[in-house]
């Protein structure tokens, strides 16, 4: 059975490496990838408003070389995708849309198992964005699970899960848990919690969930730790290093409680240097 996954292209050095990363993940995951390019109509439209009257014209001119513009960019990145498969080894599908590129992202990820993107991303017309607002977007939205990817980091095969009993943070771990296990080079798992060690009802939470994971065939380590969740899930990743990061979108007390909008976020997106597993 193949798993789909999607790659954002947007012509950075980010998307650059997300496409490497992807193609391992494809061999890994025994996958076909899904290179999306977006013409971003919307933000074209905007930036060519507002010229005053009598500059109608104008404006429409300033359009058409901008659609015009986009279309050969995304064609050509489109078509690095395509070599990149091709020198791979692994099998693709090229779409290509018109249209807001988070929504576009969204429509295909419907029907795909993991979306695949730069941890930075700049997606639309004229760098509107700010920093990583369609990574954001994505890993909020729910729809699949989705790995951000820092422009120098390869796909680990150790994998640090936060886990604080909660569903998000069980949807995550089952996510990556039944992607993964369908690896044959996957190392060691390790499953952080960060709190209060002494609680029952964590040390049951916690029990169970290494059950589940060494019943795909992992090797877990059970690690816990007290003190500020971003700082202590970035500080083991690091010692776990070459690492990722598997994290849901919320969390039960603050080990990822308001990830998307909150310090955990900004941290682990900002540093730049581990890859980001998140299911919503």
């Amino acid at each position: 059975m193949s798993r789909r996954i999607v790659v954002g292209l947007d012509g950075t050095e980010y998307c650059e490496n997300a496409i490497r990363v992807a193609c391992k993940a494809a061999d890994a995951f025994d996958g076909v990838l899904v290179g999306v390019a977006v013409v971003d109509e919307p933000g074209i439209d905007a930036s060519a408003r507002g010229a005053g009257p009598g500059a109608y014209h104008y404006a429409k001119s300033v359009r058409e070389k901008r659609l015009t513009d986009a279309e050969e960019r995304t064609r050509k990145w489109l078509d690095d995708f395509e070599e990149t498969c091709k020198s791979a080894g692994v099998r693709y599908e090229l779409a290509h849309h018109h249209g807001v590129p988070f929504q576009a992202i969204i429509d295909e990820s419907r029907y795909a198992d993991l979306i695949v993107i730069g941890i930075r991303t700049n997606f639309h017309f004229e760098t509107s964005e700010g920093y990583g607002d369609t990574l954001r977007r994505l890993m909020n939205s729910g729809v699949c699970p989705v790995l951000a990817v820092p422009k120098d980091a390869d796909l680990p095969k150790r994998v640090v899960i936060a886990y604080d009993g909660s569903i998000h943070s069980a949807r995550a771990m089952r996510a990556y848990v039944q992607l993964g296990a369908i690896r044959p080079d996957h190392d060691e798992l390790v499953l952080l919690h960060v709190g209060e060690s002494s609680k029952s009802e964590d040390h049951v939470q916690l029990v169970r969930a290494h059950k589940y994971i060494a019943g795909y065939g992992y090797a877990v380590e059970l690690v816990r730790r007290e003190g500020s969740p971003d700082e202590v899930i970035e500080q083991v990743a690091l010692e776990y290093s070459p690492s990722m990061i598997v994290i849901g979108a919320y969390g039960r007390k603050g080990i990822i409680k308001n990830l998307f909008f909150g310090s955990t976020a900004d941290r682990l997106i900002k540093n730049e240097r581990i890859p980001l597993f998140v299911y919503h």
